[in-house]
């Protein structure tokens, strides 16, 4: 594989982690909107633009875009992922990486003529990285509550990997999750691992009777309106991608102890920076045919 010139957009330590080892491969790698450290392994760009400006491959955060917005916590200024930021890269002759492509960015594409890798529809990264996210959640469960998790009634929408990692800690935690589940395959997965099955239709009975409710689905009506009024009460997790499982501007106005915790795969970032990158590493070896 040629060194290739990179750009690393936003996202926190994970990203930083892929950086350094796309470094030690030869790569010239540039950074912005990234963890700041005191001495970054790593160049770092003043401007979005400076770290694209002839780059072949432009790496966006795994959690992805809100609207056209890149995940870039650490950065003093939105990172938009728009054209007049692609067109100052080479990103034609390589590719965009990134969790899941916007329409705009579809649009974009379009237009431009460049190559898109999304890792949000590789199952086997989603189950890599489910370990990390499970113990970020009960990191965050933990420091949110005053008793022990096994005294709460849990909900968890969503039984995929992710949500079936989640129901595994809680269960090692001597909690008794109800998962909600819209197939009948995972609500008898559920039901044999020792969680509480109840269908999907059901959800919003089930989230009633919670202190916590914990969604796993990338789908706004997971946690539809008709809820909000039932779970004043209740502490709201949300680890969905933009936009979330739920309106959460909505579910704030009504009083929700609502927290979008986004990023949790950051628990572990040289776990789970190790798993993206030999991902992209793979995607740089198959796909970078230019000279």
């Amino acid at each position: 594989m040629h060194p290739r010139s990179i750009a690393v957009l936003g996202g926190d330590a994970r990203e930083l982690r892929v950086a350094e080892r796309l470094q030690r491969l030869g790569h010239e790698v540039r950074l912005f909107g990234v963890e700041g450290l005191p001495n970054p392994p790593v160049p770092l760009s003043a401007t979005s633009q400076e770290a694209v400006a002839g780059a072949t491959w432009v790496i966006c955060p795994a959690p992805g875009v809100n609207g056209d917005q890149l995940y870039a916590p650490f950065a003093a200024a939105q990172v938009l992922l728009d054209e007049p930021l692609l067109a100052a890269s080479d990103v034609i002759g390589g590719g965009l990486i990134m969790g899941r492509a916007s329409a705009t960015v579809r649009d974009l594409q379009e237009r431009m003529g460049f190559r898109v890798f999304e890792t949000k529809d590789e199952r086997h990264l989603a189950i890599a990285n489910a370990t990390s996210v499970s113990e970020g959640v009960l990191r965050l469960l933990i420091e949110r509550t005053d008793r022990t998790l096994r005294e709460h009634r849990i909900v968890v929408v969503g039984y995929g990997a992710t949500g079936a990692a989640i129901t595994d800690s809680l269960l090692g935690a001597r909690c008794q999750p109800v998962v909600v589940a819209r197939n009948k395959l995972a609500l008898e997965r559920a039901r044999q691992v020792g969680a509480v099955p109840t269908p999907y239709d059901e959800r919003v009975e089930a989230m009633a009777a919670a202190d916590i409710v914990i969604n796993t689905v990338p789908d706004t009506s997971a946690i539809p309106p008709a809820a909000f009024p039932r779970l004043a009460s209740a502490l709201v997790v949300d680890i969905a991608s933009p936009p979330g499982g739920m309106d959460h501007a909505a579910a704030r106005a009504t009083g929700i102890d609502l927290e979008w915790a986004r990023g949790l795969g950051s628990r572990a970032p040289k776990s789970s920076g190790d798993i993206r990158f030999h991902f992209i590493e793979d995607v740089l070896r198959v796909h970078d045919t230019t000279s």
